[in-house]
């Protein structure tokens, strides 16, 4: 019968192959060095159950500075659950955010990018049923509350989906995780999707890949509707 230490032991070992083999796959897909930001900056202090303990990574992504979560992947601690936890990680990109010559990418934590990515990781934890719909490659919507951009209402809305640009997996040994990009929304076009449902969501995120905006968010743009 294995003891509580060898159990902890092969966790810990799976847990850091894993991990290791999704920052490499991280820096290939973004083509930059990473950063590590801890729950500890996250903006939930009770947040949900990861699979493992909440974390994101600051990436540059050619124009674009980015978030993206690091451990919705990571295996469960039983190892009748998934290898590869939720199956997915989430970013958000953006050109309107950029460092300068030099500065750490640290500086990330004090951008929207960050509540922005951390509130969208929080809600995937909590519920498994988004997860299961986008890796379905359902397109989701969503609305939050980040201070730092927000619209009359103090809403922020973003629709989450699988890129179409590039490949959307990363491939970790155990099995492949789907990256989920999180497209910042305009005002009209929150109010466009209600009562739309999927197909509305559909139709507004060909309308976004054809205007070229794609998986960038950008605090002031046009709207596609």
């Amino acid at each position: 019968m294995a003891t509580e230490a060898s159990v902890a032991n092969s966790y810990a070992t799976r847990l850091a192959l894993l991990a290791q083999a999704r920052t490499e796959a991280i820096q290939q897909t973004f083509n930059s060095e990473l950063f590590t930001l801890t729950s500890m900056m996250g903006p939930i202090s009770e947040g949900p159950e990861w699979p493992s303990d909440p974390a994101w990574l600051a990436f540059q992504h050619g124009s674009c500075a980015g978030i993206i979560s690091d451990g919705l992947s990571d295996p469960w601690v039983e190892k009748d659950k998934s290898s590869i936890g939720l199956g997915l990680e989430v970013f958000v990109e953006s050109p309107d955010i950029s460092l300068a010559a030099g500065e750490s990418m640290m500086a990330l934590a004090d951008t929207w990018l960050f509540p922005m990515t951390a509130e969208i990781s929080h809600t995937l934890a909590s519920y498994n049923r988004l997860c299961t719909k986008l890796l379905a490659g359902e397109p989701l919507a969503l609305r939050f509350n980040i201070e730092h951009i927000k619209d009359g209402r103090g809403l922020v809305g973003a629709l989450l989906h699988i890129p179409r640009i590039g490949d959307p997996r990363l491939v970790t040994g155990p099995g492949a995780i789907t990256l989920i990009a999180a497209t910042l929304l305009t005002q009209d076009e929150l109010r466009w999707l209600q009562g739309r449902k999927e197909t509305g969501r559909e139709e507004l995120l060909d309308k976004i890949y054809l205007a070229g905006i794609g998986t960038q968010s950008l605090v002031q743009r046009p709207s596609v509707v």
